[in-house]
Parts: C-alpha cells; structure tokens; sequence
C-alpha cells in the first residue's frame, strides 16, 4: 500500500489548472475518474463539496449519455453535452474548494489530484528533473532510508517514491512521501530488499517536474 506523509506548509493561495475545455470525451471520463481515486479516502478532503459520491453521479450520467449519443440523434448529443457541461462544473467546484481547504499549502492540495497552475495565476514554466540522488546516514535505523538530491528552481516540494521492480515502477510502489525540502526519511520499509528510489518536483506549469533517474539501494 502506497503511504502519503504530507508536510504541512502555509503559503500563497492555489489556482487550479485545469483545461477542461480541451479534453476529449473518453479524456474527460479519465481524467474525473482519477480524480475520484485521489480523493477517496483522503482525509484532509473529507468534507469537499461537491462530494465524491456527488462527482461519481454526475460522471456516471455522463457517461450513460455518452453510450445513447453513439447513434447520432440529436437530441441524445444535446443530452451529453448537457450532462458533460455538469461534470465540468462540478470538477471545477471541487478544484477550487480543494484550494480552499488545502489554505496554500500545495504538498496537500496536490493529493487531492488536482493540479496547480500556480500561487499566483501566472506560468512559471516546466520544472527540470531531479538529480543526484544520495543515501544518508544509511544503515542508521533499520527499515529506513534518507536520500536526498539536488534541489530544484522554483519547486514547492517533492514527491519521493520507493519501489522494487525497475522496470515497473508505477506497479511495485511500496512508499509515496511528499515533503517540501530536498531531504526525505523514509520508513518502514522491507529490511533487506533491493529497492530504487525516485523523485520528481512539484510546481511548475505542469504541477510536477519529471521523475528523477533511480537510485538503487539495499533496505538496511
């Protein structure tokens, strides 16, 4: 199970990016479903409104006048693109009450899925990747590792990921951290095990940089 340890920081209202209007329908659907995903469960975004139930109905009408607009009838395109016209709404409505209730701190605002535009409305550009991954105080505590990289212009924080398979990352993540600084400590992780270790900036004008080339270590 992937573990999120979010350090809290105050800083500048967030404006979400969104682009709503430049997603296909399948892109739409996609793009809703992953936004149901980060934000259920999520604690610090129990109370967002609209709610996830609420998002899940709008996209599952949505989707439902997707298959009846198949056949070309007009009246069945109106309905979609109705329907359509509601999840966007309703997804721009919860962007922005995830910044509300994330109060500028873009390490927790981008659990919700959600990405940044930035803290101030303006482009800042893409962030570069991150570099030079080194292990500290290796062997220190068990279960543990504490890399720390390059830090990265204009970056808000980092996301750090530990998995086990290098040719599969996205599928053998044992442990997610986001942090703000260019340091993380990561714990309980299986004593033992051969692991690599990536890391990515947050900000920018993509809400993230690109993942970091991996480090490879021995869990000690």
């Amino acid at each position: 199970m992937i573990e999120i340890l979010t350090a809290i920081i105050v800083m500048a209202i967030i404006i979400p990016k969104l682009g709503l209007d430049r997603l296909s329908d399948s892109e739409l659907v996609t793009y809703t479903e992953e936004k149901i995903l980060k934000l259920t469960g999520n604690i610090p975004f129990a109370l967002v409104k609209p709610t996830v139930a609420e998002l899940q109905t709008a996209l599952n009408e949505y989707v439902d006048a997707l298959g009846k607009a198949s056949d070309g009838r007009l009246a069945d395109t109106d309905l979609k693109n109705l329907k359509r016209a509601t999840l966007r709404e309703k997804l721009t409505l919860q962007a922005n009450n995830c910044s509300t209730i994330a109060a500028g701190n873009t390490t927790l605002f981008l659990t919700s899925g959600y990405e940044i535009k930035d803290t101030a409305g303006q482009p800042v550009g893409e962030l570069s990747a991150t570099s030079e991954i080194i292990f500290r105080d290796y062997g220190k505590n068990a279960g543990q590792l504490v890399p720390d990289w390059k830090p990265v212009g204009n970056a808000r924080g980092y996301t750090a990921q530990v998995y086990t398979d290098v040719t599969s990352p996205d599928g053998t993540v044992v442990k997610e951290v986001t942090v703000t600084g260019s340091k993380a400590e990561i714990d309980g992780l299986p004593r033992g095990t051969s692991v690599w270790v990536r890391v990515r900036a947050i900000g920018g004008s993509k809400g993230v940089g690109p993942w970091s080339d991996p480090a490879n270590k021995i869990v000690p």
